[in-house]
């Protein structure tokens, strides 16, 4: 996975950076749940992937358009 297929996806680093460690810590959390067999609010990882840590999968289910972010209109004071 190279950063260049994810900038693709979501051009604003900073964005991204903000999208990628929300879900981390939702994959975390469902993980954490799953260990101690504990109902969790979030959903399991959208990708199958190799890698144990939860920001790498992550990056990969953004890669994949399994994640996304809808801007919001910002309003006139």
């Amino acid at each position: 996975m190279s950063i260049n297929k994810l900038k693709n996806k979501i051009e604003n680093r900073f964005i991204l950076t903000v999208l990628a460690s929300k879900r981390a810590r939702e994959i975390r959390s469902y993980k954490n749940a799953q260990k101690y067999m504990r109902k969790c609010k979030y959903p399991e990882p959208f990708v199958l992937s190799d890698s144990t840590i939860p920001l790498t999968i992550a990056f990969e289910e953004i890669a994949e358009g399994k994640i996304f972010y809808k801007e919001t209109k910002k309003t006139k004071e």
